[in-house]
């Protein structure tokens, strides 16, 4: 299968339509789609991996590896079934988006992301626009993650560390008449957390290396949940218009709970759209960006978007996994082939991340304060720091 051409511009390009704008790392890029449909493909792009069996012995995990390695160097994507998460927390955790996004604005806007330093919180419709020739995202949204200074996730214990000098005030932000939200999220966070991490060893065994070889970048990590509420599209809507545009996540491991309105699509590598199905208690996972970097691009950060055309609502649970924010990321050896170099530099994980992060929120006024420093002068620690 051959690569879409992919093109890096400031200037949208002449032919709009046969061409998709996506971020990636803050830069406008563009990549050619391809106006067909190959059933064969769609069938066999985003297979479906059982972990059923990953408790149970080494060489069940090895298999499963070999899974992963083929999902990720082909789509990039890959369903992933026999988890162990509850039935009921997956329905409950679907109920509790309900009930938060049916609140009236004035609460929810409590804990608007633009109130809060590390741009986490709730975001109303068109916060956000990742194409820049739309007028915003369709969508609502709610984004909590890592916090050294919420008891729930217990930095000390498990760094034996202080937190972060400088730090001074949480980095989330909960609206103050819900806090049945907060404690609903952290139930669902609490257990997504292991769940992720057994993925990445199964990455690591892919390699060929020891399983725990990635856990040092896992100390304590960016993490984050990410609730969206996508209302039917209007009628009215401008050609091009979407519910989330499209991207490559800035993460490591994305994991995804679909209800059953059919919404996500994927960018296959010759330039067609794939929808990525509902699957009735499974994730959808993805490769991001720094797993396609610390392979030198063997794995996959696959572009994708979310359209919401079915006429319902459309709720869904993301679930980012990143490395912590000192983690120095590099090519790993195993991914260089003779006489090949890295494809880009190493560098630490936050200051890729937030350099990722406020180009994607021009509304917000951090990075509104910050628009005019070079790229590579800005530093994770600028979250702990007042707007």
């Amino acid at each position: 299968m051959a690569s879409a051409t992919i093109l890096t511009t400031n200037s949208p390009r002449e032919d709009d339509n046969e061409y998709v704008f996506f971020h990636s790392g803050g830069v406008p890029t563009y990549r050619k789609v391809v106006h067909r449909a190959n059933s064969q493909e769609k069938a066999n792009i985003i297979p479906t991996i059982d972990i059923s069996e990953i408790d149970t012995s080494i060489e069940a995990r090895k298999k499963l590896a070999k899974e992963i390695y083929h999902a990720c160097t082909t789509s990039g994507f890959f369903y992933l079934s026999g988890h162990g998460v509850p039935e009921e927390l997956l329905n409950g955790t679907f109920d509790l988006m309900k009930r938060f996004f049916a609140l009236d604005h004035e609460t929810k806007m409590d804990a608007h992301v633009q109130k809060n330093p590390a741009i986490r919180g709730y975001e109303p419709m068109f916060e956000t626009r990742l194409d820049p020739r739309t007028q915003g995202d369709i969508k609502e949204a709610f984004t909590m993650g890592d916090d050294p200074l919420e008891p729930e996730q217990e930095y000390t214990a498990k760094t034996g560390n202080p937190p972060p000098a400088g730090m001074h005030r949480p980095l989330n932000t909960w609206p103050r008449e819900a806090p049945w939200w907060r404690e609903g999220l952290y139930k669902y966070y609490n257990t997504l957390m292991p769940l992720s991490l057994k993925v990445i060893r199964l990455m690591a065994l892919a390699f060929d290396l020891e399983e725990t070889a990635f856990d040092h970048y896992f100390k304590f990590p960016i993490t984050g949940i990410r609730t969206l509420h996508y209302p039917p599209m209007p009628k009215e809507s401008e050609p091009g218009a979407v519910g989330l545009g499209a991207h490559s996540d800035n993460t490591w491991l994305t994991m995804v709970l679909q209800d059953q309105v059919p919404a996500l699509e994927i960018l296959s590598k010759d330039g067609v759209w794939i929808a990525a199905e509902p699957k009735p208690n499974t994730f959808v996972c993805n490769v991001g960006r720094f797993l396609e970097r610390v392979t030198n691009s063997k794995f996959i950060a696959t572009v994708h978007r979310v359209r919401n055309m079915t006429g319902e609502r459309r709720y869904s649970l993301a679930f980012f996994q990143t490395p912590d924010p000192d983690a120095v990321i590099k090519v790993l050896d195993c991914c260089l082939e003779p006489g090949e170099g890295p494809k880009q530099d190493e560098d630490t994980v936050g200051d890729l991340y937030v350099r990722r992060v406020l180009p994607a929120r021009p509304k917000h006024p951090k990075s509104n304060k910050y628009q005019h420093v070079p790229v590579n002068e800005l530093k994770y620690d600028l979250f702990y720091t007042d707007i």
